[in-house]
Protein backbone atom coordinates (compact mmCIF):
# COMPACT_ATOMS: atom_id res chain seq x y z
CA UNK A 1 0.00 0.00 0.00
CA UNK A 2 2.72 2.48 0.97
CA UNK A 3 4.73 1.52 -2.09
CA UNK A 4 1.71 2.20 -4.31
CA UNK A 5 1.21 5.60 -2.69
CA UNK A 6 4.88 6.42 -3.15
CA UNK A 7 4.74 5.44 -6.83
CA UNK A 8 1.64 7.56 -7.30
CA UNK A 9 3.25 10.58 -5.62
CA UNK A 10 6.47 10.26 -7.63
CA UNK A 11 4.40 9.83 -10.80
CA UNK A 12 2.49 13.00 -10.01
CA UNK A 13 5.72 14.89 -9.30
CA UNK A 14 7.16 13.66 -12.60
CA UNK A 15 4.03 14.69 -14.50
CA UNK A 16 4.13 18.11 -12.86
CA UNK A 17 7.79 18.52 -13.77
CA UNK A 18 7.04 17.55 -17.37
CA UNK A 19 4.09 19.96 -17.48
CA UNK A 20 6.22 22.77 -16.08
CA UNK A 21 8.85 22.18 -18.78
CA UNK A 22 6.15 22.20 -21.49
CA UNK A 23 4.58 25.35 -20.01
CA UNK A 24 7.94 27.12 -19.91
CA UNK A 25 8.59 26.17 -23.55
CA UNK A 26 5.11 27.28 -24.64
CA UNK A 27 5.33 30.48 -22.61
CA UNK A 28 8.48 31.43 -24.48
CA UNK A 29 6.94 30.51 -27.85
CA UNK A 30 3.71 32.41 -27.15
CA UNK A 31 5.73 35.46 -26.03
CA UNK A 32 7.59 35.44 -29.35
CA UNK A 33 4.33 35.09 -31.27
CA UNK A 34 2.74 37.98 -29.33
CA UNK A 35 5.79 40.18 -29.94
CA UNK A 36 5.80 39.26 -33.64
CA UNK A 37 2.09 40.11 -33.95
CA UNK A 38 2.12 43.32 -31.88
CA UNK A 39 5.42 44.69 -33.21
CA UNK A 40 3.95 46.04 -36.50
CA UNK A 41 1.04 47.57 -34.57
CA UNK A 42 3.34 49.89 -32.58
CA UNK A 43 6.27 49.98 -35.02
CA UNK A 44 4.26 51.52 -37.87
CA UNK A 45 2.81 54.48 -35.91
CA UNK A 46 6.22 54.95 -34.27
CA UNK A 47 7.99 55.13 -37.64
CA UNK A 48 5.35 57.57 -38.94
CA UNK A 49 5.73 59.68 -35.79
CA UNK A 50 9.52 59.64 -36.11
CA UNK A 51 9.32 60.72 -39.74
CA UNK A 52 7.00 63.58 -38.80
CA UNK A 53 9.12 64.76 -35.83
CA UNK A 54 12.64 64.60 -37.21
Amino acid sequence: MLKQMDEMVSGLADARRRTRRIMRYWGRTIERVIVAITMPIWAIPYSIWRRRHG
